[in-house]
């Protein structure tokens, strides 16, 4: 493992190189791995994968931490630097990911969204790293989970400031928490990842089906894609697929890998079918 040049703005945060020329964020004790899981495009019967959604896997020695509670610890101060660097990592570990479908999901916590003025350091840097890895801006997709304390006013001015550069923008964990319809027209979402727990329910029941699908439809009326996430079971990723929504995530079609990960198989698969060429769209 060797320090790689990209390095941390606080605490002696940095990246580092590792032996499979992955990249791993230190922070302080602990280090951060990037994990990719595929993210599946319904198109007819097929379903096939398109995307992947970038995981942070913290660790501390040997002992794998939760991702939401090592965040948790993280100052609200420092947040900004620390989702900086693991963003950086998995922006550069995704040129291992399968040419044919390397497009990202990145989270961004609401959290360490504040004065616009420190947006275009971290925008120009989140570039130039795309820009390394060969990913377009349109290929990009910044997740937002909303949080009760976040700034309206600042999340609109970031979010403007995504889209000027041709970011796609997404809210995560759509039914849970504080998201409603009304934060969804604020930020005027191209995607909206459905929270999996409660998809999970409404999938468990003929009425539940039935609501999952009116959300669904309602959303494709906005010009708003879905994504059902938290699939555990091939018979929920059938319902899901007949819900009309435009991706599915979840266990049962495919796990998170650690980065670099092998994806040729599944990759492969769907380039068997006739009209693999039509992969590549995002609509």
């Amino acid at each position: 493992m060797t320090i790689a040049p990209h390095d941390g703005a606080a605490g002696g945060r940095r990246s580092v190189r590792n032996d499979d020329g992955t990249l791993s964020a230190v922070d302080g004790m602990v280090l951060v791995r990037s994990a990719f899981q595929p993210v599946f495009r319904c198109q007819g019967e097929r379903i096939v994968p398109v995307a992947f959604e970038a995981l942070a896997r913290p660790f501390r020695g040997d002992t794998p931490l939760l991702p939401d509670a090592y965040f948790s610890q993280i100052a609200p101060g420092e947040l900004r630097s620390v989702e900086a660097l693991i963003r950086h990592i998995h922006v550069q570990n995704a040129k291992f990911l399968p040419e044919a479908a390397r497009r990202l999901f990145l989270n961004f916590h609401p959290a360490a969204v504040n004065a616009p003025a420190t947006f275009e350091p971290a925008l120009t840097a989140l570039g130039e790293d795309l820009r390394q890895s060969g990913i377009s801006p349109r290929d990009l997709v910044c997740e937002f989970t909303e949080h009760e304390e976040t700034s309206p006013d600042a999340l609109r001015h970031f979010v403007y400031a995504l889209r000027a550069r041709g970011f796609l923008i997404a809210v995560d964990d759509f039914g849970a928490a504080f998201s409603d319809p009304d934060r969804i027209a604020r930020l005027t979402p191209d995607i909206v990842k459905m929270d999996g727990a409660l998809a999970r329910r409404h999938l468990d029941s003929a009425d539940g089906f039935d609501e999952l699908t009116r959300i669904v439809d309602t959303f494709r009326r906005q010009g708003i894609r879905c994504v059902i996430e938290g699939l555990e079971t091939m018979r929920q990723v059938e319902l899901a697929r007949r819900t009309g929504a435009h991706f599915l995530q979840g266990f049962a079609l495919a796990p998170p890998q650690a980065a670099p990960g092998d994806f040729t198989a599944l990759i492969a698969a769907s380039r068997s079918e006739p009209d693999a060429e039509r992969i590549a769209a995002w609509n």
